[in-house]
């Protein structure tokens, strides 16, 4: 062989070499490096815990797993199989529901076993699929129950499940974790959505060396992020107070035949939220089976129209202002009026001429509370609407909160000033209302309320900064309206259910709902609100009803359920009955 030749072949060697790398590093090396990212296995992080005061975790992450399928490496006929898988993959869910017992739900499960069924077989027969999830979340004796099976093709793999230990209690307050639409755990509703970001935690990575067809190289590399657990939250909620609400109030709504029932007590003196219930709740570890109506927390999220407990806010401040006195005398107070074509008369059509200001309060007048609403004005009414804060959001670290729906001042007429003064014609939120009373108890003092009372993260606790701050009235029209609503109390239409020896400030409230353009004279929101002791507050509380058809007055039922309540927790808070 000539030199020419030796040369030729050397040089179409070593091009063919070149050409062999490039088209490795262009197209095979970017094969396996994107294979490589997207065979990357997921390691789930465990979300953060929810703690009660007690330090009790009333929501914690439980082992679970996720059932896959290699549907190449099934021999098991697809359709048998799916039969077989689909039954127990539903069983969980209605495990709690009666299914067996109850025709409707029997029939509902056999058509989602069916629907599973048809699922599974369109995965397990796509034999170019080279792995494919068929049911996250599953408990420990379910995964058992299929290991059983001996299914060659089928694997797990760690998975987390939320748990709520104490099922339906607290729900709205807590919330729940589904699925979005990429299939991860996120939080909604409540703590879970409001802090969802500092729950979830950050995710690990399992990466691992594969070839170009994507299959792993045994000697390959495998890089592990280890996955970052999520927060943990610490509430000021007491899970004594949270379950002795919760037991008054679902007693109350079956003996009131109310539509619902709400209950929210706060320490006055750090706006920290120690017990809030909405009867009826839901199980957030079975959130699938419950109206998606139900998950919103009525707290926070519903706004209604007030009535008579407004007028603490009407009283306080023509107080604050000294256009009124606790002694200044009602000079209309004789018998209704007529306010721009409208009959301003009182609930009972009783008057009571020349009535003191603290007997408005206790007779809930609301042609004496018209007296306040003139000397107060338009201007000067709505300037305190705001300060109390009804025309804002409270800022509480909840989920889907409302803001109220208070109209422009500019829109007003002499009519919506009185009505409003009676808490007809505006709408405020439950939170709202309890944010306003704990400013009276708190000597004037508004505190924007918070449930959350440290943060731990990374075995360090971090204390939530109080609610915001601000001085609306004065200590001294504080205290004269506190005075105002303890002789309400102890002289008013639900004098006969309060408890002997404690002083009590509170009001009643009764108002009408308005339905397409009218008010239904038999359906009201029927609620109390008020705080105890009076001389030094310990706790504030506001008890709702939405149309209890036993009495639509707030004085014979969310009256007596407050001072049920309230029993029980004179007794577990220690309260002494008062000496005077």
């Amino acid at each position: 062989m000539d030199r020419i030749k030796i040369f030729q072949i050397i040089i179409f060697t070593a091009a063919i070499f070149i050409i062999a790398r490039l088209f490795y590093w262009q197209f095979i090396a970017q094969v396996t490096s994107s294979g490589e990212i997207n065979s990357a296995q997921i390691i789930p992080a465990s979300r953060g815990e929810i703690f009660t005061n007690d330090d009790f975790p009333i929501v914690a992450d439980q082992e679970a797993f996720l059932l896959y399928a290699k549907p190449h490496e099934i021999t098991k006929d697809s359709q048998e199989l799916a039969k077989v898988l689909a039954p127990s993959l539903i069983s969980e869910k209605y495990a709690t529901s009666g299914a067996a017992f109850l025709p409707d739900l029997q029939k509902q499960k056999e058509e989602e076993v069916k629907q599973l069924q048809t699922n599974i077989f369109a995965h397990l027969a796509d034999k170019n699929l080279f792995w494919v999830q068929l049911a996250r979340k599953l408990p420990k004796d379910i995964k058992e129950k299929i290991q059983t099976l001996d299914i060659s093709g089928l694997g797990f793999e760690k998975d987390k499940k939320r748990f709520y230990p104490e099922a339906s209690m607290a729900a709205h307050l807590l919330g729940f974790v589904g699925l979005n639409k990429f299939g991860d755990d996120t939080g909604y509703f409540g703590l879970e959505g409001y802090y969802d970001q500092r729950l979830k935690g950050q995710p690990g990575r399992l990466g691992r060396d594969r070839d170009p067809l994507g299959f792993p190289i045994l000697v390959g590399r495998y890089r592990t992020v280890e996955p970052k657990k999520g927060d943990s939250l610490k509430l000021s909620i007491d899970r004594t107070m949270q379950f002795i609400v919760e037991q008054k109030l679902e007693q109350a709504v079956e003996k009131y035949g109310a539509k619902e029932g709400t209950v929210i007590i706060s320490d006055p003196k750090t706006g920290q939220i120690m017990a809030m219930a909405t009867y009826p709740n839901y199980n957030p570890n079975l959130y699938q089976e419950y109206d998606g109506s139900q998950y919103k927390n009525p707290a926070i999220a519903n706004t209604y129209e007030p009535g008579s407990v407004f007028k603490l806010i009407t009283m306080a401040s023509a107080l604050d202002m000294s256009l009124v006195d606790p002694n200044t005398r009602c000079d209309i107070c004789s018998g209704p009026r007529q306010i721009a074509g409208y009959e301003i008369s009182t609930w009972n059509k009783k008057y009571y001429p020349n009535s003191t200001m603290t007997e408005v309060i206790q007779h809930s007048d609301n042609v004496g509370i018209s007296f306040v609403a003139d000397k107060l004005g338009i201007d000067r009414f709505y300037e305190y609407i705001l300060k109390f804060g009804f025309r804002e959001k409270t800022g509480i670290d909840l989920q889907e909160e409302a803001d109220g729906a208070i109209r422009n001042k500019k829109d007003w007429k002499g009519i919506d000033l009185v009505t409003s003064a009676f808490g007809q014609g505006i709408a405020v939120t439950p939170i709202q209302m309890v944010q306003a009373v704990q400013a009276i108890a708190n000597r004037g003092v508004l505190i924007s309320p918070k449930i959350v009372a440290k943060i731990i993260a990374n075995s360090k606790e971090e204390i939530v900064k109080p609610g915001e701050k601000r001085q609306v009235i004065s200590a001294k029209t504080a205290a004269q309206i506190t005075e105002m609503m303890v002789n309400a109390v102890e002289k008013g239409e639900a004098k006969a259910f309060v408890p002997k020896g404690y002083k009590i400030a509170g009001k009643t409230g009764t108002a009408q709902i308005p339905l397409a353009g009218h008010y239904d004279p038999d359906k009201t929101i029927a609620s109390f609100v008020g705080f105890a002791p009076a001389n030094d507050p310990k706790f504030v509380m506001l008890v709702l009803f939405n149309q209890p058809s036993a009495s639509i007055f707030g004085s014979e039922t969310a009256a007596p359920t407050f001072f049920e309540i309230a029993r029980e927790l004179f007794n577990y808070l220690g309260i002494s009955q008062a000496n005077d």
